[in-house]
């Protein structure tokens, strides 16, 4: 799949629903995000399990039917995943960036009750640590696309920064613009510097949000909720 091309036609759908004279509602958004990431290392699947994080951020809906809308988004989220390591738990925490870009349908009448989206996402990893090594303190966390040294092995960086995948969420929306909904994220990219056959890192995430948009009382039609005047 060429995400270039899937994210050029999704800014042209909302160009064009916004030169139509399509209206738009805007969201804050805040909630918890399960996060972990899966892979390889050196051939041998590695065992982690999910970490707990702060996702906030803020959604901005553009109407393109009465029951259709163009849902982009950028979020901060705390990322990362936890691991047993010889007996020791170890913790990685990463500070994430995300651009959702969603299609959203609701099921109900003027765009109140239930809904679902689907689309893809970017990511980019802005900074972290580890947590449990040593003595107990942390690490930086090195991001970036340094191999190691091919001779001793030493030196590189920990996990690549640009990330993307494909999104799911499902949720409910109330007429007074309040909102809630749950998600999962799937990563495509391979995270790992040395990315082949035997070295993986995808990431994926759950995820659940409460939400309010401001102007509902207008009653954004398309906007997945408020009632038309």
């Amino acid at each position: 799949m060429d995400m270039k091309k899937v994210f050029l036609s999704l800014f042209s759908l909302a160009a064009l629903a916004s030169t139509s004279q399509a209206q738009l509602a805007i969201a804050p958004e805040l909630g918890l995000n399960m996060a972990t990431i899966n892979g390889k290392s050196g051939g041998v699947s590695q065992t982690t399990s999910m970490k707990a994080g702060l996702g906030v951020g803020a959604v901005v809906d553009v109407a393109i039917t009465d029951n259709i809308t163009f849902q982009p988004g950028l979020f901060y989220e705390m990322t990362g995943f936890k691991q047993s390591v010889m007996g020791t738990d170890v913790k990685v925490n990463i500070n994430t960036l995300t651009i959702p870009l969603n299609f959203q349908y609701c099921f109900g009448e003027d765009n109140v009750g239930f809904f679902v989206g689907i689309g893809p996402y970017l990511g980019y990893n802005i900074s972290g640590n580890i947590s449990g090594t040593g003595s107990g303190g942390s690490t930086t966390l090195n991001i970036g696309s340094k191999k190691p040294d091919p001779t001793t092995g030493a030196g590189g960086d920990d996990i690549k920064a640009l990330d993307f995948g494909a999104g799911l969420n499902l949720g409910y929306r109330m007429s007074n613009g309040f909102f809630a909904r749950a998600h999962y994220q799937m990563g495509l990219a391979n995270l790992d510097v040395m990315a082949d056959a035997d070295n993986t890192m995808h990431t994926s995430a759950f995820g659940v949000t409460v939400g309010y948009f401001f102007n509902s009382a207008k009653g954004h039609k398309g906007g997945k909720g408020g009632k038309k005047k």
